[in-house]
């Protein structure tokens, strides 16, 4: 029976992979180890590592290498931290393939530590693009370190074998973490209000903003720009904390100086995923930069004002609205994301990520595909090249 290592390092990656761990445990020809690692394990984010267990599933393995801190050398410091940690696991005991998710700095290094050892890898999400983020950088280096690809939607495809990647190698599976949404048993308002606030018949706002990382200068700038605007509208705002990204500390400080003026806002260090989704799928809009915007909240039919160019690059549905980092921009922007002429415009919208049955698809590639060095040894596809002129 092969084994699967599954890597998920922050609240974000795991509420995405769990409806492709629970294909890979009902099934019965492989065996999953759940590796835990990042902001999972550290209680400023909340010890998301308990919502894994609460899941009803086991960990195999708890990786604790980030450093604290949100400067530049912070950063760096717990990607080298966590190829170290890795390495050690490897060392110890390998999977007979390895799931990495997404662009964070995070994940990165559970695929560099796995390529020495020749653990065939396995990326979900590749071949998207966040500009203004060096994660769109990790993503793209994580396609090249990997030998399996299941991506998002057939233009994510294009971009990953143009990286010239073979075409049996990826896969168009949609976006896992549509899955959720599609068997979704959504928290009542009633439970909504007693745990995070909502406000049901009042103007709600779920804020989730995270620092532009290729940028990280401009961030409490932008973060002003942002709670500016919300002090401008009328609306009760639920506010998640942002992630372990460089500068992350603006946005908090941000976040604090804005709930003194306002000392009746929900501010919450990190949600379980059905509560987020059922938030999601209750409030007004969604505000901020989240990827949880562009993906899921399609399948929702939930406004978004999107800010800045964190989500540069992706495919959107029309429940997005793209706005500068300017204050009365952002106060516009929700103002028509909240109007009913925006939500009639929503009716009978497509979510260009996918139907909501990843999971099984993926599990079903990866436990079936063949080891060995066909799937390790890969060779580099050449395209034929544009002519821009």
């Amino acid at each position: 029976m092969r084994t699967v290592g599954l890597v998920t390092t922050a609240r974000s990656d795991w509420g995405i992979q769990r409806s492709v761990a629970a294909a890979l445990r009902a099934r019965g020809d492989v065996k999953l180890h759940i590796i835990a690692g990042g902001m999972h394990l550290r209680p400023e984010f909340g010890n998301t590592v308990d919502q894994i267990t609460a899941d009803g599933f086991e960990i195999a393995h708890r990786l604790d290498f980030l450093v604290a801190g949100d400067r530049p050398a912070d950063i760096a410091a717990s990607m080298g931290a966590g190829v170290t940690a890795f390495a050690r696991l490897f060392c110890e005991w390998r999977p007979d393939i390895l799931t990495i998710l997404g662009d964070r700095f995070d994940m990165l290094p559970a695929a560099i530590a796995a390529t020495p050892y020749r653990i065939p890898i396995a990326h979900v999400h590749g071949g998207e693009s966040t500009l203004a983020s060096f994660d769109d950088q990790f993503r793209h280096a994580m396609t090249k370190l990997s030998h399996l690809h299941f991506v998002a939607a057939e233009e994510y495809c294009r971009r990953v074998r143009q990286m010239g990647e073979e075409t049996h190698r990826v896969h168009v599976v949609g976006a896992p973490g549509l899955d959720d949404i599609a068997r979704l048993e959504p928290l009542g308002d009633n439970e909504l209000a007693a745990q995070f606030g909502l406000r049901p018949g009042e103007t709600n706002l779920l804020v989730v903003y995270h620092p532009e990382t290729l940028a990280h200068e401009r961030t409490a700038a932008d973060a002003r720009a942002l709670f500016d605007a919300l002090a401008r509208v009328e609306a009760h705002c639920l506010i998640v904390q942002p992630n372990a990204d460089t500068a992350h500390r603006d946005v908090q400080n941000a976040i604090a100086v804005f709930c003194r003026a306002r000392p009746d806002t929900c501010v919450m260090t990190s949600v379980a995923r059905r509560a987020f989704l059922s938030l999601m799928r209750r409030v007004s809009a969604l505000v901020g930069n989240s990827s949880a915007g562009i993906i899921e909240a399609p399948s929702l039919g939930t406004p978004v004002v999107n800010i800045g160019d964190r989500q540069k690059g992706r495919i959107r549905a029309a429940n997005v609205i793209d706005v500068a980092p300017d204050s009365a921009a952002i106060a516009a922007a929700i103002k028509r994301a909240c109007s009913p002429r925006f939500l009639d415009a929503l009716i009978n919208m497509e979510n260009p990520y996918g139907d909501g049955r990843s999971g099984p698809r993926i599990a079903a590639i990866l436990a079936t595909v063949p080891l060995g060095s066909d799937l390790i040894c890969k060779p580099f596809v050449d395209r034929p090249a544009h002519n821009d002129q």
